[in-house]
């Protein structure tokens, strides 16, 4: 990581500030208390907040500066809220909305270009492209969110995309293949789910239902 994570509440100008940078493109209205979780088994405290705009946990420093985290892989999860994320340096940082067995699902919410997908589909968002500076969210009201790019007008809307983390810590964009891929033990079990189910891979109902009866068969 850039800085500790033994960070103090911030006070006076500094919390003025971590007001500021607190924008509509945060999860939470503001740096709150988290807890970072390590694979070896120890936890620190933090104030956290989720950057939905460039997909990724950000923690505060002593003086308050928005920090990001790196050496991802020593981090087993984070804490926020009564939320889970866990961080990846692939596909940016997403929230866990399932765990059984040795798997996670998680989802991550980014934004996208609104309209015809065939013109924009070579365009997305990852943690390390420079052009979601570009990107602002222009409302909320409703609970729908749009955004506009600054530099040339174009629309975009929030899109929600799904994984599955096997108990190796390998991410795979949920689909058939990598539930069977995953739980390939129980094949023949989950192959007859599949055939009596009409799974849509980019809902969250589907996918906790059938990641929920994948647990109960890998807890078998």
């Amino acid at each position: 990581m850039n800085a500790p994570l033994d960070v103090t509440w911030p006070a006076g100008r500094a919390a003025r500030e971590n007001q500021e940078k607190t924008s509509a493109a945060y999860l939470f209205p503001s740096f709150v208390k988290g807890m970072v979780y390590f694979r070896n088994g120890t936890k620190r405290e933090a104030f956290l907040n989720y950057h939905c705009q460039d997909g990724q946990m950000r923690f505060l420093n002593p003086r308050a500066d928005t920090l990001l985290f790196t050496g991802k892989y020593l981090i087993d999860y984070i804490e926020v809220e009564d939320r889970r994320f866990v961080l990846t340096d692939t596909h940016s940082d997403m929230e866990v909305i399932g765990e059984g067995g040795r798997a996670r699902l998680a989802a991550r919410t980014q934004p996208e270009i609104a309209g015809n997908s065939l013109s924009h589909s070579g365009q997305h968002f990852s943690a390390s492209e420079g052009n979601a500076g570009q990107v602002q969210m222009v409302t909320n009201q409703g609970g729908l969110v749009q955004w506009q790019n600054n530099a040339s007008g174009q629309r975009w809307r929030m899109k929600t995309s799904y994984f599955l983390i096997d108990q190796n810590r390998v991410v795979h964009a949920t689909s058939r293949r990598a539930f069977l891929h995953v739980y390939g033990r129980n094949r023949r079990q989950l192959t007859r789910y599949l055939r009596e189910n009409r799974v849509d891979f980019g809902h969250a109902d589907d996918l906790q239902r059938l990641f929920g009866f994948c647990s109960s068969l890998a807890s078998l």
